[in-house]
């Protein structure tokens, strides 16, 4: 213990991160002394009780008066301690305009420039005939290894105000994925929106629609993920017998054990471990 201003304080009571102060508000904490703030004044910081006394600075060897419980808090404020210091979400004429034309409100779009960190386009999607058209729907770029921790959170913060967030790209070499948002609350809108589906095979968007309504009517799950040629689901509740259920989708997408796993019990383990199933007609 060492006395600092009167008060019997401890040297770690008072650590600061002098960096991360610097950077938000151009001033530094200096330990058991006085906080700098370049351009104004310079005050002392020794917090424990909220009364005027005399204190000394640690630095300059003057003396100070100042009500400790005041100070304190300004310096919470201008620290962001209190997550005030954070600066405020603003939407780009683009991304307004964009909210404006499709009938989104313009929190969605601030929640999701919050999460992703990243520039809010309008959503791409397909007709039935393939072709991309634009939907409605807003789309942002999200970092490969911050793409599920950014969905959850999307899904989780939209879901109250009736929109769904989705993973409508992903690309693996560019290590870069993008998430999209749709109004609504029926799931399956996403499937539609995109047209998924698996021509190759003769499958078309409505089978797939149709497949998985049948699969949700034993086991339910969120769909996650969605492009022109593949869906990703993930089980809230797994299939009672997930080798039967594997068969199943190994006749109905091939791609999902041939492109993946490579066996029918390789996905069983591959849904068991991860409680996804992503279903590809390459």
């Amino acid at each position: 213990m060492r006395w600092y201003a009167g008060i019997r304080t401890p040297i770690s009571y008072l650590q600061y991160n002098r960096s991360c102060l610097a950077r938000k508000v151009n001033c530094c904490v200096r330990l058991f002394g006085y906080v700098k703030i370049s351009t104004v004044h310079q005050v002392l910081v020794p917090i424990r009780r909220c009364a005027e006394r005399e204190v000394w600075s640690v630095r300059t060897g003057r003396k100070y008066t100042m009500n400790v419980l005041v100070v304190a808090v300004l310096t919470l404020l201008m620290t962001g301690a209190w997550g005030w210091g954070k600066p405020p979400i603003v939407l780009s004429p683009h991304a307004e305009e964009v909210a404006r034309q499709i009938g989104f409100d313009k929190q969605v779009l601030i929640i999701v420039k919050e999460e992703t960190r990243e520039h809010i386009q309008r959503l791409t999607g397909y007709d039935e005939n393939d072709y991309q058209i634009m939907v409605n729907g807003i789309a942002a770029s999200v970092a490969e290894d911050r793409s599920g921790q950014v969905l959850a959170k999307l899904r989780a913060r939209l879901k109250p105000l009736n929109y769904m967030a989705f993973v409508v790209a992903i690309n693996a070499g560019l290590k870069q994925d993008t998430i999209g948002v749709i109004k609504g609350a029926d799931q399956y809108d996403i499937v539609r929106i995109m047209q998924t589906n698996g021509d190759e095979f003769d499958i078309q968007n409505e089978d797939v629609v149709a497949r998985l309504k049948d699969w949700e009517k034993n086991f339910s799950f969120d769909i996650v993920g969605a492009d022109n040629d593949w869906v990703e689901i993930e089980f809230k509740t797994l299939p009672k017998d997930l080798v039967a259920f594997a068969e199943e989708v190994y006749d109905f997408c091939p791609d999902a054990v041939d492109q993946g796993p490579g066996s029918v019990s390789g996905l069983v383990k591959e849904m068991q471990a991860t409680r996804r199933l992503f279903l590809w007609w390459d």
